[in-house]
């Protein structure tokens, strides 16, 4: 798993308007059990189609993957992501095999996390509700002390 090359990384947990966007799974599962159903083909961001949800946010109905944005996200510590190490050391995997993925070639996750990050990744998506939920504290941003 190449760690170089970082502008080749693609974030898996990214928002529409990021460049380089682009659709590769759609929510599906239960509000309080998640579940990515994983596209088989690559689908850009179409202004049309986001204009199309009414009022569901994008991120409530897709997951997306961009450009990874390094120092410019608040996940990112300098060197690695901190939510694809938090996710891979706090969340059980939700899967036995790798899932039939079309980013894993350039994904940060797995490039910093291997397998183990591949079969916790169907249970996350980018807008999570603010709960008690394992998911919702595994993805909070840890707050450093004074």
């Amino acid at each position: 798993m190449a760690k170089n090359n970082s502008e080749l990384f693609s974030c898996p947990s990214a928002q529409p308007e990021m460049e380089n966007a682009r659709v590769f799974g759609v929510v599906s599962g239960t509000a309080t059990v998640p579940q990515i159903a994983y596209l088989k083909t690559d689908a850009t961001v179409e202004p049309a189609v986001l204009q199309g949800l009414g009022k569901l946010e994008a991120t409530h109905v897709f997951r997306f993957s961009a450009k990874c944005e390094e120092s410019r996200c608040a996940q990112f510590d300098g060197e690695s992501c901190g939510l694809g190490r938090r996710i891979v050391s706090g969340l059980d995997p939700v899967v036995d095999e790798l899932p039939s993925c079309q980013i894993r070639p350039t994904c940060r996750w797995y490039a910093e996390n291997g397998k183990p990050a591949c079969l916790r990744c169907p249970q996350v998506v980018t807008l999570i509700p603010r709960d008690q939920s394992r998911l919702s504290q595994v993805t909070q941003i840890p707050v450093m002390p004074d």
